[in-house]
């Protein structure tokens, strides 16, 4: 029997699956959090003290240094790593869609660090950060770019721009393979008739090219948006949020708070605000998505 016809013997069956998946993987955890941000949630040794405490969680967060201070590096990562992911990605794809020898070849490999298991990339990362061993120093000193060696994960300066180069690095194959799928994607007899009519390359691209791009660049836009904004295991497994907090971004102050202060119920405030702003996000770009 087709899916389509076990479909229409029972729909009520499938409405209440799909009502029960809903209620236990998407309405009770975010209830429970929504619960938890507004109780004195606090996990002393002879168990959590639940007191209903209203908006306090919230207050206290916003009087929090370390909570605004963690805003704004959230912010400023998503911005620079989405960019440069987005550039990065768009340069790959278009190299990829050229045609030359090992082109297939290049095709598999430029995937590779999006493949990596982040552990493993961080690993390796932070070997080549090292101060003493690391061939990146190794580069900058040799090639005296720098005359001394930059002691990338552990100089606040540095620290968060060394999270970002990784994280970039980890996701730009990721829009490089989705606006590749979408060139190829374009009807040839577009340029074709273009050629004709004697349209520039640079006319190509503007009126043909971006257009057909545009759906697929908006949606993975979104999706680097709101990967970004819950990041976490690159900027913690590098630098565990330091030093001086300086990697600390949202997600890293949301775990501390609940697994190493044991404050879940300012840790649930902070979940929920980031689940707010994403949110937000989603749905105002959503629609101008569906307006466009």
């Amino acid at each position: 029997m087709s899916d389509s016809r076990i479909f229409n013997k029972f729909p009520t069956g499938f409405l209440f699956l799909l009502i029960i998946v809903i209620l236990v993987f998407l309405i009770y955890p975010i209830s429970k959090t929504v619960l938890m941000s507004i109780q004195y949630w606090y996990l002393p040794k002879k168990g959590p003290n639940t007191t209903f405490v209203g908006l306090k969680n919230f207050f206290h967060l916003f009087s929090d240094k370390a909570f605004l201070s963690s805003l704004g590096k959230t912010f400023i990562y998503i911005t620079v790593t989405v960019f440069f992911r987005f550039v990065l990605g768009y340069l790959v794809a278009f190299l990829l869609d050229l045609k030359f020898k090992g082109r297939a070849l290049a095709r598999a490999l430029i995937i590779i660090p999006w493949a990596i298991p982040e552990v493993v990339a961080c690993l390796v990362w932070i070997l080549m950060y090292d101060q003493e061993f690391g061939i990146i120093n190794y580069i900058i000193t040799n090639f005296h770019i720098l005359h001394e060696n930059v002691r990338f994960l552990e100089d606040p300066g540095t620290a968060l721009p060394a999270a970002m180069v990784v994280n970039i690095w980890k996701g730009f194959p990721f829009v490089a393979i989705m606006i590749l799928a979408g060139l190829q994607s374009i009807p040839k007899e577009l340029y074709e008739a273009a050629t004709v009519d004697g349209a520039s390359g640079f006319q190509k691209f503007r009126n043909i090219t971006v257009p057909m791009l545009k759906p697929v660049s908006k949606v993975v836009f979104l999706l680097l948006i709101i990967w970004t904004m819950k990041d976490f295991a690159i900027a913690y497994l590098l630098a565990e949020g330091g030093p001086s907090r300086a990697t600390e971004i949202l997600t890293i102050y949301v775990y501390k708070t609940s697994f190493k202060y044991f404050d879940f119920g300012v840790a649930a405030a902070g979940g929920f605000v980031l689940l707010l702003f994403s949110l937000l996000f989603t749905v105002f770009y959503m629609r101008d998505l569906e307006s466009a």
